[in-house]
């Protein structure tokens, strides 16, 4: 497996650092450390300042000898979190010192680098402006070419995990992935399927509570499946799961969840949408992403098939 990991120098992005150690090192082959010098706030920055040509290429160079400081920091860091258990380098390290803007460079090395696996650490703004204007976090989250994993605190074994499913190719292969990637020996998870209220598309009149009450029982018939398939897929893997099936609003149920477990970790399949569609609909997995307190890890559609 190989990911792609962003540090700044920050204790978040250490976080991130040792949770990848945490929760894949039975199948963590290849990291990538990428450290981004934002040029678009350097250039802004400048502009008002009114800084000459010849300062701020001094600048840039001060940036770059920075960020050069930075990425050695946290190579030390991966070799002692990823490597010294074993005693060999099992985990192969790379650095990368990138430029433009935070999130638009992350996202181009994952083009380019095609790794498995996104991560990031989060100082978890978890607010309405943060959600609408969005972290660097949320829009690598929104057009990174593979899944992406937000490490909000420092990953504790064993984890407390919620696997969020429905039935669909998204929570699938969400399942799927965390059965080829994490380890099974530090997790408890948890599928959780969420029941969608039927009658706010039918509305609550007399002549509609018998198409209701079949829907609804559709609905839970479909979640009860779901969530039997994904447990056998994963007990099969010998982790410990546990199963649940609620009724109510997805974002809010999966928030809930969360908290009444003290979940370390949501993993949830992002359908893809985009354009209008992703506008009106909204998307779940960037929601739980925005508002829960924990890590997540959504498992986005790969733009391309990456060979393990």
């Amino acid at each position: 497996m190989k990911a792609l990991c962003a540090v700044d120098g920050s204790k978040f992005s250490m976080r991130a650092v040792e949770a990848l150690g945490t929760l894949f090192h039975q199948s963590l082959r290849d990291v990538v450390l990428v450290h981004v010098i934002d040029t678009s706030l350097l250039e802004s920055g400048l502009k008002k300042e009114g800084t000459k040509t010849g300062k701020a290429k001094k600048i840039l160079i001060a940036l770059e000898a920075e960020g050069k400081k930075i990425l050695k920091a946290a190579e030390a860091h991966a070799n002692q979190v990823l490597n010294s258990k074993t005693g060999k380098a099992l985990v192969k390290i790379r650095l990368v010192l990138a430029k433009g803007h935070a999130a638009h460079a992350i996202v181009k090395e994952a083009e380019k680098r095609e790794p498995h696996l996104v991560v990031l650490g989060s100082r978890g703004f978890h607010d309405i402006q943060g959600y609408f204007m969005g972290s660097v976090s949320r829009k690598v989250l929104s057009h990174a070419p593979c899944p992406v994993f937000i490490v909000k605190d420092p990953i504790q074994t064993p984890v407390e995990v919620v696997l969020a499913v429905d039935g669909s190719t998204a929570s699938m292969r969400a399942a799927n992935y965390m059965k080829s990637w994490i380890s099974p020996d530090v997790v408890s998870v948890q599928v959780l399927s969420a029941v969608p209220q039927a009658q706010r598309g039918l509305g609550a009149s007399v002549r509609a509570k018998p198409y209701t009450k079949a829907l609804t029982a559709a609905f839970q018939k479909q979640a009860r499946e779901a969530t039997a398939q994904v447990r056998s897929l994963l007990l099969k893997k010998k982790f410990d799961v546990t199963s649940e099936v609620v009724s109510g609003n997805p974002r809010e149920t999966i928030l809930d969840c969360l908290v009444n477990h003290d979940a370390g970790l949501a993993v949830l399949g992002a359908k893809g949408l985009t354009g209008p569609e992703r506008f009106q609909m909204g998307s779940v997995s960037e929601w739980v992403a925005a508002y829960s307190g924990c890590s997540i890890l959504v498992v986005r559609p790969n733009i391309k098939r990456f060979v393990v």
